[in-house]
Formats: C-alpha cells, sequence, structure tokens
C-alpha cells in the first residue's frame, strides 16, 4: 500500500514538474522567436498577422523537436532513481 502511494505523488509531483517546465520552455521559445522576428522585420513593429502567424509556425515545429522531447525525461529520470534506491535499499 505504501508503494501505491509512493508512486501517486510521484506521478503527481512529476506531472507538475513537466507542467512547469513545459510552460516555462514554451514562454522562452515564444520570446526568442518574438525577437528574431523583430530583428529581421526592423520595419514592421509591434503585433502583426504575419508575425502572429511565423510564431504560431514555428512553435508547431517546436513541439516535435528533441527539447519538447526531452521534458519527458522529468518522468523517467526520477523515476528511474527511485527504483535503483528502493533496489539497493532491499538487496540486502
Amino acid at each position: 500500500m505504501g508503494l501505491i502511494r509512493l508512486a501517486v505523488v510521484v506521478l503527481a509531483i512529476e506531472a507538475l514538474f513537466y507542467g512547469l517546465i513545459s510552460v516555462y520552455v514554451r514562454s522562452l521559445r515564444r520570446e526568442a522567436l518574438e525577437e528574431a522576428w523583430a530583428r529581421r522585420n526592423p520595419d514592421r513593429p509591434g503585433d502583426s498577422p504575419d508575425r502572429r502567424r511565423f510564431v504560431r509556425l514555428a512553435m508547431a515545429g517546436f513541439r516535435r523537436s528533441l527539447a519538447r522531447r526531452l521534458i519527458g525525461l522529468v518522468f523517467v529520470l526520477p523515476t528511474l532513481a527511485i527504483i535503483v534506491v528502493v533496489w539497493l535499499v532491499n538487496y540486502d
């Protein structure tokens, strides 16, 4: 019963961190894209439909990128670490 409780708590914490990291990384990427648009198009300042389209299309590609997949390690690495620690403690 304790193992199930531990698994539920760990998964809840990992899901929370996954969400937070995901939002943070996406906001960093969106800012970088907006700055890139501003550098490439200094004659068109502010928000425009072209800028929104540029950012939307680039963010669609970002979702499939390696950086996006690496966030998934938030679930894998801590779970593996806990399994290894539990195994080492109970190995006697």
